[in-house]
């Protein structure tokens, strides 16, 4: 049948190409700001509770195990179409909802992207359990680069109306979810037996090349018009940049559909070999199929092992019952029997599983509150960096923000990829993948000191690699959680761990930068007392020390972040060690 787990992957990259959009906050902030007459603190206490709306994904990924994805999907479109409609009323003088309800609305906005995202990325966890990081790469790279693509069509059809922008961030991932909700759930793990084995990497990889051809033409598209004169191109151009954007935007999602064409360029590439996939031989047998099963709270492991005579080849399965919730919470993490005492032929024949671990029991093992740990000072950082961008860039007197929020949207696709895909390769020769979490940290606290030099030359770079870190901590720990914990409550679990995140955001946000920002705007008002300010002046500053300070801080919270990743990384070795042992070697 010609709808497989390619085509929820496809259906699944389109709605995340629309699930990004809170990151391109700066391009309405300032107009927000300036229409509704808030401070500073204000703006930024709006984003902070935008961020908190991806505590809303706790409760989508409790009700994931209860019912079909569609499901999920379904409810988060709606929750996005009613939060930001009630945003684009309130900007729209429509309704005036006090300051509450237009933070509790956006928030209700970006949860809805939460129900959607869980469906997603634990669908396709579930269907390609053996390239984790892969798959991640590539849902996450089509969530870092939707802000580049909005940012793109506002400049083309909508710009300035910022109205008209909120009204296509509240209906286009709403229709989209909708349209494609039912093609969100699980698939077989093999549709076309061993040569669909053979050209699972050469999909991978016409994919990746897709989504990077996408993300190299924004980067043109945007540096084209930044080294344009009054950085204005004309309209018929902008208007060709984004059809042609959305051309490649269709041939991204077609790629992973497209079986045949890849079998035939593959054999043309290796000369009309048509390799086989194979795991490598050991010696207690070739592990060949790995499926789950859930049945009244428990995981039934089925094996397919084939054994070692080699006259003829012999197949039995073996069911393996795991623990009950009792039993493995004193038996969460480390080198722990997980099979029942009557099973030793499983053990000698294959390695151990990992446990499958509820909501319930993950809250009381360390390395949970080690990855909110991570959660809250990686992304943490990055989202306080998104959400003060517009006045980073009028602090140093530079118009054009959309500029730095469309390189930070392709920046941050760019870091998804290397952390998916660079991740999957380190775990194969042996790196636990939290190390990854370290680079991310380091390339986090460059990109918050180049900002903090104040220089608008530097501006670029700077938001370059604070994306390139953010997105590879939105890679990685999706990756990470269903490692430790399992995939059983992974939704759950993974979306209880991002909640912290908007804690973070909070913090560092609207009480760090916000609050120093505000008192550098009242320190330079009052060096000039007898001045007359417009009611926009009032809240403005001018210069590096408007966000000097801050981002200093915000970089130092990065170095406890390293410090922090590799003690998981430390903790959590020995799984990993059982993960690189059941992964199969890829043949090319």
């Amino acid at each position: 049948m010609w709808i497989d787990r390619w085509v929820g992957l496809a259906s699944a990259m389109a709605i995340q190409a629309c699930g990004g959009l809170t990151y391109t906050y700066g391009v309405y902030s300032e107009h927000m700001k300036e229409v509704l007459e808030y401070t500073q603190e204000q703006v930024d206490d709006i984003g902070a509770a935008k961020d908190f709306g991806q505590s809303l994904g706790i409760v989508g990924g409790l009700l994931y195990n209860f019912y079909p994805p569609f499901v999920t999907v379904s409810i988060g479109a709606v929750l996005h179409f009613v939060g930001y409609m009630a945003v684009l009323m309130t900007l729209s003088r429509k309704i005036s909802p006090p300051f509450w309800l237009l933070c509790m609305s956006i928030g209700i906005g970006v949860g809805g992207d939460s129900w959607m995202d869980a469906a997603c990325i634990g669908t396709n966890l579930r269907n390609f359990q053996e390239h984790r990081g892969t798959v991640m790469g590539i849902l996450k790279a089509e969530v870092g680069l939707s802000g580049a693509i909005f940012v793109t069509i506002y400049k083309a059809f909508l710009k300035p109306n910022v109205n008209k922008y909120v009204l296509l961030v509240a209906v286009g991932p709403a229709v989209t979810g909708l349209a494609l909700a039912l093609l969100i759930r699980p698939y077989p793990s093999e549709d076309f037996g061993g040569n669909q084995r053979a050209s699972l990497q050469w999909r991978f990889r016409l994919t990746y090349a897709a989504i990077i051809s996408l993300a190299l033409f924004l980067l043109v598209t945007i540096l084209t018009e930044a080294f344009t004169e009054d950085d204005l191109l004309p309209k018929p151009v902008l208007v060709a940049f984004a059809v042609v954007m959305l051309t490649i935007m269709g041939f991204t999602f077609l790629f992973p559909m497209l079986y045949r064409p890849v079998v035939m360029l593959k054999r043309h590439l290796t000369g009309g070999r048509d390799y086989a996939y194979t795991a490598p031989a050991k010696d207690y047998g070739i592990v060949e199929e790995s499926n789950t099963e859930i049945s009244e709270g428990n995981v039934m492991l089925h094996r397919v092992v084939q054994g070692k005579n080699t006259s003829h080849n012999r197949e039995d399965e073996e069911q393996v019952l795991l623990k009950d919730e009792f039993e493995m919470k004193s038996e969460v993490v480390g080198s722990v029997s997980l099979i029942e005492p009557g099973c030793a032929k499983s053990v000698v024949e294959s390695p151990p599983e990992q446990p499958e671990l509820t909501l319930w029991m993950a809250l009381q093992t360390v390395d949970f509150w080690i990855l909110a740990l991570v959660a809250m000072m990686g992304p943490g950082c990055g989202l306080a960096v998104i959400n003060n961008l517009s006045q980073m860039g009028k602090a140093l007197n530079l118009d054009e923000v959309e500029l730095y929020v469309g390189l930070f949207s392709i920046w941050s696709c760019f870091g998804r990829l290397i952390a998916g895909y660079g991740s999957d390769s380190l775990l194969r020769k042996g790196w636990p993948r939290p190390l990854s979490f370290t680079a991310a940290f380091l390339t986090m606290m460059f990109g918050c000191l180049l900002l903090a030099t104040g220089s608008p030359n530097i501006l670029a770079l700077g938001s370059g690699c604070v994306g390139l870190a953010y997105g590879a901590f939105w890679s990685l720990l999706p990756c990470i959680v269903s490692e430790v914990f399992g995939l059983h409550q992974f939704p759950a679990i993974y979306k209880a761990i991002v909640s912290i995140v908007p804690i973070g955001a909070f913090v560092l946000s609207a009480k760090v930068v916000g609050y120093m920002y505000d008192r550098e705007v009242t320190s330079y008002h009052n060096q000039f007392p007898n001045m007359q300010w417009s009611a926009e002046e009032l809240n403005t500053c001018y210069g590096w020390r408007c966000f000097g300070y801050s981002l200093v801080f915000l970089a130092s919270v990065s170095v406890v972040g390293v410090l922090v990743a590799l003690v998981l990384a430390w903790r959590t070795k020995s799984i990993y060690l059982r993960t690189r042992t059941n992964l199969p070697e890829i043949v090319d």
